[in-house]
Order: structure tokens, then C-alpha cells, then sequence
């Protein structure tokens, strides 16, 4: 018999999990949800609470049981397993992104999209690494794919094309989110000691990152103004 306080469970069949609705996916683990009332929606929503709380590591199968009230088996009547809660998680930080609509010049639509979509991100920095490594779950993204894709077609693109310009720039936006989610992650103190080693004045160009603080935002609005640039040239050649 271990005590749980000292010992992890290491397997999706020990753990604990929290509450739900948008607002409260991150308010921690502490309260337990009524047992009245389960649902899919509810068991995702705490799933995604105890993981921006806690971390990937402390979601299992009994845990989340213990939170929402009920015993784990109870939750294979809305969930059909570790594969599919992970899927739900990703598909939770999908839906709290704001599609640009129709307003603005594409390169402004471009932004917003791109902006809510990293917002997202960084909201629940430990389901990041999962919406890298995890398939795009159809129910949760398909409007957002269809619209994009639309979007582009505006500029010219067969749907072929489309869909390269789409993940060359979602793969843009969560690797920069990868990245400043390791920074937030290793802490400012390490950040700042491991960029002074660059500080030699053998090499005066790598030196400016001792000395220049990183700009996550500036950075990122660089990044998506160049994969706009591109796009354009590219759209533009069309008309030639």
C-alpha cells in the first residue's frame, strides 16, 4: 500500500482530475465536480484542469475518477481511453481559437487567426507538446481547416497548395509556442545564465544574445509576416 502523496502513479488506471467550463479549465484540482450529470464535455474540461494544473504526469484514470466523483470504470462510458482523452484535450485548446472572419486584408486575417491561435497555446502550456505529437481531431478543426483553405483559395491556390501554405504555417505556430513555453518552463534565472555564455567578444554577432532580450511577440509577428510575404509573391506570380 503506497501513499499516493509520495508516490506518482504511473499508469492510466491511478489518478485525479478537476472541474470544467472554459474559464475554470486552469483554476487546480481541489474541489470535485457532482457525480450528477457526467458527460463527455465535463470529463474532457476536468482532464484539461488537472493537466494545466499539475501536468501531463498527474492525469490518470483514477484520479480523474476520484475528481469528478465517481469510480474510474464510470468513465468508459464517455471516454474510450487515454488515447481519446488526450485527443479531447487537444481538441478543448482548438476550440478557444477565434477564426479572423472576413474583415481586413489577407495578411491581417493572416494575423488574428494566428494570434488567437497562440494565445491558446499559451494558456495551457503543458498540452503544447501534445498538440505537436497528437493527430488534429476532426470535430474541433475542421471549421477552422475549411475556412483557412477557403481563405487561400481566394489568393489563386488549388487546395493542394492550400493545404502546404496552411501546415507550414500551423507548424510555425506551435513549434514558437513549444519555444516560449521551454523558456517560461526553464526558468528566467537559467535563461539568463545560459545566454551569457555567449557573452565573447571573440564572436561579436552571437554576442548579442547575452546582451538583447528575446521578443516572443515581435519574434512571432516576424515569423507570420513572412510566411504572408511568401504567400503573396507566390500568389502574385500566379497572376503573371
Amino acid at each position: 500500500k503506497h501513499n499516493n502523496r509520495t508516490k506518482r502513479p504511473t499508469t492510466w488506471d491511478s489518478a485525479e482530475i478537476r472541474p470544467s467550463s472554459r474559464k475554470r479549465y486552469s483554476e487546480g484540482g481541489s474541489s470535485k465536480m457532482p457525480r450528477q450529470g457526467l458527460t463527455r464535455t465535463k470529463v474532457l474540461a476536468a482532464a484539461l484542469g488537472i493537466v494545466d494544473q499539475h501536468g501531463l504526469a498527474d492525469l490518470t484514470m483514477r484520479r480523474l475518477g476520484q475528481q469528478l466523483g465517481v469510480e474510474a470504470p464510470s468513465l468508459y462510458k464517455h471516454i474510450r481511453g487515454k488515447a481519446d482523452i488526450l485527443d479531447g484535450i487537444t481538441g478543448l485548446v482548438y476550440d478557444e481559437i477565434e477564426f479572423a472572419g472576413e474583415d481586413g486584408s489577407f495578411r491581417e486575417r493572416v494575423h488574428r487567426y494566428s494570434q488567437s491561435f497562440r494565445h491558446a497555446l499559451l494558456r495551457h502550456p503543458h498540452v503544447v507538446p501534445l498538440m505537436a505529437m497528437r493527430p488534429v481531431p476532426r470535430e474541433n478543426t475542421i471549421g477552422l481547416v475549411e475556412m483557412s483553405l477557403s481563405a487561400i483559395a481566394e489568393l489563386g491556390f488549388t487546395p493542394s497548395e492550400g493545404r502546404k501554405y496552411l501546415n507550414v504555417a500551423v507548424g510555425f505556430i506551435i513549434g514558437h509556442a513549444l519555444s516560449e513555453v521551454g523558456a517560461r518552463q526553464a526558468g528566467t534565472e537559467y535563461v539568463a545564465q545560459t545566454r551569457q555564455e555567449f557573452d565573447d567578444p571573440q564572436y561579436p554577432h552571437a554576442r548579442l544574445l547575452a546582451v538583447e532580450p528575446v521578443d516572443h511577440d515581435s519574434e512571432f509577428s516576424l515569423g507570420i509576416d513572412l510566411i504572408v510575404d511568401a504567400v503573396e509573391r507566390r500568389a502574385a506570380a500566379l497572376l503573371v
